[in-house]
């Protein structure tokens, strides 16, 4: 009676741990985010931010990636640039980040870079690492930037931009 009831038990645990297997394995397939899902950032923005002018560019997707970038000044001068890059890998999305001086002097290694993980999208949002990219309306981007301060807190600075229409 005792083994009976012990097969009954592990029948029952074994069925429902394979139905939470499957809906698991269902649910990350069909969530499985592709380069389309990042289009709404394609377009060429201005705004202002981190005390001075920014300037941001995507093209769509293409060969597997999307290109972008960012352009800083202050003063009527250039800071700095990034060349971005949104890739799908094993793991998923990235965002990486190579920057540069005024003069294109990088400021990473020849093969280093900063690599933001996609998280997730919500409400309109896409949440990558320390990036949040926000549409109040169609033609506004808003990007939030997590910065990790010495003493180990975090502050949050946003650019505001508009889309600019190239003829």
């Amino acid at each position: 009676m005792k083994t009976r009831l012990f097969f009954l038990i592990l029948l029952i645990i074994t069925a429902v741990f394979s139905v939470q297997l499957m809906a698991e394995d269902e649910k990350s397939t069909a969530t499985a985010p592709t380069l389309s899902d990042f289009k709404t950032l394609v377009g060429h923005w201005i705004g202002e931010g981190l005390g001075g002018v920014c300037e941001e560019t995507w093209l769509p997707e293409s060969g597997g990636s999307m290109l972008g970038t960012f352009k800083f000044m202050s003063e009527d001068k250039v800071n700095f640039f990034e060349i971005m890059n949104i890739t799908i890998d094993s793991i998923g999305p990235a965002l990486r980040v190579k920057h540069f001086n005024a003069d294109m002097t990088g400021w990473e290694d020849k093969a280093d870079m900063v690599t933001f993980r996609y998280d997730s999208t919500s409400g309109g949002q896409l949440f990558f690492g320390g990036l949040t990219f926000m549409h109040p309306s169609e033609d506004s981007l808003r990007i939030g930037i997590h910065f990790k301060k010495s003493d180990g807190s975090t502050k949050e600075e946003f650019i505001n931009c508009k889309k600019v229409v190239l003829n």
